[in-house]
């Protein structure tokens, strides 16, 4: 920081407390730290305590604030537009879903990868609501598959891949910033892609990151990016790892995304 000419400000600085919830309350002290003439405590996660760029953090990292607060700001939007519906086309309605809405959705949804269905079903039960309204649809839907095939709007696990892969090829192909790189290495070991016939050098893969046994069967490890990235990226054909172009590979990521939401029929 004082390379960079910042200061820290003691009033608007805060300590977060994370782990789990056994671990936290077996601390026989309570934390805190000296910060210039203040003492910090760590915060109670509630209100906008505990928000970090646009993220609320809890301190079993559940990202359950994060994703109820996605839904509540989601669904006022989408009230507020419905006040409009009768006045926009089609076009229009797709067109304000998808900056207004869906773009909340997307917002740093690479923390999302590997949450629990029940909160990843909040967060697409906000998308059938933005379907409801592009279509006008009143009362819940047996199928929102098919509206959502035609609108070209993507389920949100796929939508979680797709950003997952995206930093992942500009992390191998070198245009991620330099502390995602440091992070997330590629794999320098001479790993082969076998065929039939001939073994092909894949030198697009990601490395897996050295883990303890006690945190190698951990929950909260397959939510990692060092981890969850590697896995998402290394399960794709080389194929498409290997596009030079970044709109090429994420035109060929989605048209395979697309597929395995909708099916190829």
């Amino acid at each position: 920081m004082v390379q960079h000419w910042l200061k820290c400000n003691e009033s608007k600085t805060e300590l977060l407390l994370l782990g789990k919830s056994s671990a936290i309350d077996k601390l026989a002290f309570e934390p805190c730290i000296r910060f210039g003439d203040a003492d910090i405590y760590p915060v109670d996660f509630t209100g906008t305590t505990g928000k970090t760029l646009g993220i609320y953090m809890d301190e079993n990292l559940t990202l359950e604030r994060q994703v109820n607060s996605v839904r509540r700001n989601c669904g006022m939007l989408l009230r507020n537009l419905w006040q409009v519906h009768r006045c926009l086309d089609f076009s229009t309605r797709i067109l304000l879903v998808k900056q207004l809405v869906i773009s909340r959705l997307d917002y740093c949804n690479v923390l999302y990868g590997g949450l629990p269905m029940k909160l990843i079903s909040r967060l697409q039960k906000v998308l059938n609501s933005c379907i409801r309204f592009i279509y006008g649809l009143h009362g819940h839907q047996e199928d929102y598959l098919p509206y959502m095939r035609e609108t070209h709007i993507l389920p949100v696990e796929q939508r979680v891949i797709f950003k997952a892969c995206l930093m992942a090829y500009k992390i191998v192909h070198g245009s991620a910033p330099d502390y995602l790189i440091e992070q997330i290495p590629t794999d320098i070991v001479d790993v082969t892609c076998r065929t039939r016939s001939t073994a092909v050098p894949d030198p697009y893969k990601l490395q897996y990151p050295k883990l303890s046994s006690i945190n190698a069967n951990s929950k909260l490890r397959k939510r990692r990016p060092s981890v969850l990235l590697p896995d998402l990226w290394n399960a794709l054909p080389l194929e498409l790892r290997s596009r030079p172009a970044v709109e090429s590979f994420k035109t060929g990521l989605k048209t395979r995304l697309f597929v395995d939401a909708f099916g190829s029929g």
